[in-house]
């Protein structure tokens, strides 16, 4: 055996130490890419929630994109443009739908929830 030490034993399970993984070499040269691309709603937030670049009152700022294209558009709707002032009140109308998260419970009746009823009513006489 060239190259290989006299007490390794090769054979089931147990390759030659030259035909090895390297450290560091991947076993995947290709790089295919196993996970499922990126959802259309979440590249959308990814990138609505970015940091950019603007400068207000000629000083650079940090923003995030939506708040960036938010206030382009009130700065179009303060110089006349009516069409920005549309899209404007569209969003604000959409934000004002849902500025309060909903939630909705639907209780089932059947044998189990009566006893989680009576079991909570007993709970609180106690």
């Amino acid at each position: 055996m060239s190259g290989e030490s006299d007490d390794y034993e090769v054979g089931y399970k147990r390759p030659p130490e030259r035909t090895r993984w390297k450290k560091g070499q991947s076993g995947n040269p290709r790089r295919r890419n196993l996970s499922p691309p990126e959802g259309t709603v979440a590249t959308i937030d990814r990138l609505l929630l970015a940091p950019v670049q603007i400068t207000v009152n000629g000083e650079p700022k940090k923003a995030t994109a939506l708040e960036a294209i938010v206030f382009q558009l009130l700065q179009k709707a303060m110089a006349g443009s009516a069409r920005a002032g549309r899209a404007l009140l569209k969003y604000q109308e959409f934000a004002s739908q849902n500025l309060e998260k909903k939630l909705e419970l639907t209780f089932v009746d059947s044998d189990y929830t009566r006893a989680l009823a009576a079991q909570a009513r007993s709970d609180d006489d106690a």
